[in-house]
């Protein structure tokens, strides 16, 4: 994984643990992706077909979902999918 997307996740796991004023369900989402992006983190190195297609689909969803309420989230969820999919995941 290169060193803009581990810095992009980072900026995300952060951004998510400053987000408040979520609904449960929102929580969940936001709690599954922190999951995520922390066993993404502790990867050393890029491996293909290993969740991250369906981490770059809840980040798709998750873009969608918290547009309005949250823009600073989305704009940092964006770069990040932005990044997966151009590393082709």
């Amino acid at each position: 994984m290169n060193e803009r997307t581990v810095r992009e996740l980072k900026e995300l796991h952060a951004e998510l643990v400053r987000t408040g004023s979520l609904s449960e369900d929102d929580r969940k989402l936001v709690k599954q992706l922190q999951d995520d992006i922390q066993e993404l983190l502790a990867r050393s190195e890029h491996v293909p077909g290993q969740g991250y297609h369906s981490l770059l689909e809840r980040l798709q969803d998750a873009t969608q979902r918290f547009e309005v309420s949250h823009p600073e989230l989305t704009a940092v969820i964006g770069r990040v999918a932005d990044s997966l999919s151009n590393m082709g995941i």
